[in-house]
């Protein structure tokens, strides 16, 4: 059966990454001999004719959809979408949002067919072949009312997983964001914060990669064009002689980029972090939560505030960049603990970011939130993005919260200014790539360059094109015209000649 996997759009704060879910999955389908195409709308302007003209081309049998909480709304609406376009496709859905509602949102959504919970790759493989539904774990479909079959199994040996399919990508369009390729060296996580579904997902046990494959992994995406990776693994740190292993093969085929990783302050050493250094590691996130111990205490995180700042100090002495990321509006928050947080992120001297509180489901702050003294305020799937309350503590709410933010915002901007006024060649040539990306955003979710028809060059084709994308969004001619001679000479943006006119359009 012909297969399509959409990626819904996101209302991102900050640049999109390629999802690696729909990825693995569409290599396993291709590994297996199945045709499948993967439609973007991400990373492009969001339109159901979009849709449409892809489903009529390309008649797939099987639709399926990814989806977080914040965007399962939308997500839930393409499928809709689907069915009405051709009421024969089968709808698939799979994500950590409806993992664990199933039963909901086959009752809210009768356009969806099959729900897909937990890890994916096998799953989707099975429907895909035909298998009787009542026979394939990790479903829920409906048959005389709602059924669920039983759990799947995680997948144990990740080792059999294909590469993921990248090339069904648009690769151009990722890069012209200048975002990093996302690779996962293992699964799971043994800790159980309340405010997670990681250890829910992924196992609590821990399942590892072989590092020649990891590593196999990231040539891959540094051939097809990326120059920054990052481990998206909720923990890669948690086992040193892997991280080790992984630093060893890096370093002996001799590659060079950077790369980041997602951690706890408590996993790592001065001697870990210095492989790490040495084989590129330039940024590392520490998941801090809060500076009150009490609330750490709460959501079962299993850290002191002392370990977290010994672990910035290793981060900073090794010379990897840190950034301490924090959640707001935990259980047992109050505008003094506010004041906590706040307080212990500047006194940390490392970049820190601030994420208010989303009870998503299959968290435990969601399933006990009374318990936890939690109000739920709003159950809107999409405002639940982590930048906005939708919780309320008995001494914090929505304006408490939103006055550290205020706060916190308010000094990054000052920074920026700051650095700007300084004139720090070098932090202002690292900010340089984020504002061709800002700028690839905007002309991305508006379909700019394939809305702009027969441009008429006179003299120079990259000035004739920046002239006009520069009499569209509101960024400075000068750096639409930088943008372009950058994306032109990456071959990202290419053209045809058309009678006496160039047609641009992403490679």
């Amino acid at each position: 059966m012909r297969t399509l996997l959409i990626n819904p759009p996101y209302a991102f704060s900050e640049i999109p990454i390629m999802p690696m879910s729909i990825a693995y999955i569409a290599g396993v389908l291709e590994h297996n001999g199945n045709e499948v195409q993967i439609l973007d709308l991400l990373v492009s302007k969001y339109s159901k004719e979009k849709i449409k003209r892809r489903l009529e081309e390309y008649q797939p049998d099987i639709v399926g959809v990814t989806s977080v909480t914040m965007n399962y709304p939308v997500a839930s609406d393409i499928l809709n979408y689907c069915k009405i376009v051709s009421e024969d496709i089968i709808t698939v859905i799979g994500g950590p949002h409806v993992t664990f509602c199933p039963v909901e949102t086959l009752n809210e959504a009768p356009w969806i067919d099959i729900v897909v919970r937990g890890e994916g790759e096998q799953t989707m493989l099975d429907i895909v072949s035909g298998e009787k539904l009542d026979d394939i774990d990790g479903i829920a479909f409906r048959a005389d009312g709602i059924r669920l079959t039983s759990e799947r199994s995680l997948i144990q040996d990740l080792d059999e997983l294909p590469l993921p399919a990248r090339h069904l990508f648009p690769l151009s369009r990722y890069h012209a964001l200048d975002v990093h390729a996302s690779v996962i060296a293992g699964r799971g996580c043994p800790f159980n914060c309340i405010f997670c579904v990681g250890s829910k997902m992924g196992g609590r046990r821990a399942r590892y990669r072989n590092p020649k494959l990891v590593v196999d992994e990231i040539e891959q995406a540094l051939a097809y064009g990326f120059r920054e990776v990052n481990f998206e693994d909720d923990l890669l740190t948690l086992n040193h002689k892997h991280v080790y292993a992984i630093c060893d093969e890096i370093i002996a085929r001799g590659l060079k980029f950077n790369w980041s990783v997602f951690s706890r302050a408590d996993t790592v050493n001065l001697e870990l972090l210095r492989r790490m250094k040495e084989a590129g590691c330039t940024w590392m996130l520490y998941g801090v939560e809060s500076g009150n111990q009490q609330i750490l205490n709460t959501v079962k995180k299993k850290i002191t505030l002392e370990k977290i700042r010994e672990g910035v100090r290793l981060g900073k002495e090794a010379g990897i960049n840190v950034l301490a990321s924090f959640i707001i509006g935990l259980p047992g928050e109050t505008k003094e603990t506010l004041k906590e947080t706040d307080r212990f992120a500047q006194e940390l001297e490392a970049s820190y970011g601030f994420n208010v509180l989303s009870p998503f489901p299959g968290t435990e702050v969601r399933e006990k939130a009374e318990e936890y003294g939690i109000e739920i305020l709003t159950n809107d799937w999409s405002k639940y993005d982590a930048n906005r309350a939708v919780t309320r503590t008995e001494g914090a709410g929505p304006k408490e919260i939103n006055e550290i933010l205020h706060q916190y915002y308010k000094r990054i901007k000052l920074l920026f200014s700051e650095i700007e006024k300084a004139d720090k060649a070098d932090l202002i040539q690292a900010m340089k790539p984020r504002k061709d990306s800002t700028l690839a955003w905007a002309l991305l979710q508006g379909d700019v360059i394939e809305n702009l028809g027969g441009v008429e060059t006179m003299g120079d084709p990259i000035e004739s094109l920046a002239s006009r994308i520069a009499e569209i969004v509101p960024y400075p001619h000068h750096q639409v015209s930088e943008s372009i001679k950058r994306w032109v000479e990456e071959g990202l943006l290419k053209y045809n000649l058309k009678g006496e006119h160039l047609v641009w359009r992403w490679s």
